[in-house]
Protein backbone atom coordinates (compact mmCIF):
# COMPACT_ATOMS: atom_id res chain seq x y z
CA UNK A 1 0.00 0.00 0.00
CA UNK A 2 1.37 3.39 -0.98
CA UNK A 3 1.49 6.24 1.56
CA UNK A 4 -0.27 9.49 0.74
CA UNK A 5 2.13 12.18 -0.53
CA UNK A 6 1.92 15.37 1.55
CA UNK A 7 1.11 18.62 -0.23
CA UNK A 8 4.02 20.94 0.65
CA UNK A 9 4.46 24.63 -0.20
CA UNK A 10 7.70 26.31 0.77
CA UNK A 11 7.14 29.68 2.44
CA UNK A 12 10.76 30.78 2.74
CA UNK A 13 14.37 30.08 3.70
CA UNK A 14 16.95 31.73 5.93
CA UNK A 15 20.66 30.98 5.46
CA UNK A 16 22.16 29.58 8.66
CA UNK A 17 25.62 28.67 7.33
CA UNK A 18 27.34 27.84 4.05
CA UNK A 19 25.69 24.41 4.03
CA UNK A 20 22.49 24.92 6.07
CA UNK A 21 19.24 26.83 5.69
CA UNK A 22 16.20 27.09 7.97
CA UNK A 23 13.14 26.36 5.84
CA UNK A 24 9.49 27.17 6.54
CA UNK A 25 7.01 24.94 4.73
CA UNK A 26 3.22 24.72 4.80
CA UNK A 27 2.22 21.03 4.78
CA UNK A 28 -1.31 20.00 3.71
CA UNK A 29 -2.51 23.58 4.37
CA UNK A 30 -2.61 22.91 8.11
CA UNK A 31 0.92 22.30 9.42
CA UNK A 32 3.84 24.73 9.63
CA UNK A 33 7.13 22.85 9.33
CA UNK A 34 10.35 24.61 10.41
CA UNK A 35 13.37 22.49 9.53
CA UNK A 36 17.09 22.69 8.85
CA UNK A 37 17.93 21.88 5.20
CA UNK A 38 21.49 20.68 4.55
CA UNK A 39 23.20 20.87 1.17
CA UNK A 40 26.63 19.24 0.87
CA UNK A 41 28.33 17.03 -1.70
CA UNK A 42 27.12 13.87 0.04
CA UNK A 43 23.80 15.01 1.58
CA UNK A 44 21.18 17.38 0.20
CA UNK A 45 17.82 17.25 1.98
CA UNK A 46 15.92 18.29 5.11
CA UNK A 47 17.19 16.97 8.42
CA UNK A 48 15.29 15.69 11.43
CA UNK A 49 16.18 18.92 13.25
CA UNK A 50 12.95 20.86 13.20
CA UNK A 51 9.45 21.46 14.48
CA UNK A 52 6.01 20.89 13.01
CA UNK A 53 3.08 22.89 14.32
CA UNK A 54 -0.54 22.10 13.53
CA UNK A 55 -2.03 25.49 12.68
CA UNK A 56 -5.66 24.42 12.81
CA UNK A 57 -5.87 21.99 15.71
CA UNK A 58 -7.96 23.36 18.53
CA UNK A 59 -5.79 21.84 21.30
CA UNK A 60 -2.68 23.66 20.05
CA UNK A 61 -3.32 27.12 21.53
CA UNK A 62 0.00 28.69 20.54
CA UNK A 63 0.17 28.42 16.74
CA UNK A 64 -3.31 28.92 15.33
CA UNK A 65 -4.55 31.39 12.76
CA UNK A 66 -6.90 32.82 15.41
CA UNK A 67 -4.09 34.01 17.67
CA UNK A 68 -1.31 34.62 15.15
CA UNK A 69 -0.86 38.20 16.42
CA UNK A 70 -0.01 36.97 19.93
CA UNK A 71 2.23 34.23 18.52
CA UNK A 72 4.12 36.81 16.42
CA UNK A 73 4.60 39.00 19.51
CA UNK A 74 6.31 36.06 21.24
CA UNK A 75 8.56 35.53 18.21
CA UNK A 76 9.41 39.26 18.30
CA UNK A 77 10.33 38.96 22.01
CA UNK A 78 12.56 35.98 21.25
CA UNK A 79 14.23 38.02 18.50
CA UNK A 80 14.80 40.93 20.89
CA UNK A 81 16.41 38.70 23.53
CA UNK A 82 18.56 36.99 20.87
CA UNK A 83 19.80 40.34 19.57
CA UNK A 84 20.80 41.35 23.11
CA UNK A 85 23.05 38.29 23.57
Amino acid sequence: MKAKQANQKEIGRVKVSDTEELTATLVDDENLDLRIFVKTDSYSRPTRMGFRFNLLHITNPFFTFDNWTESKRLVDKIDKVYNQL
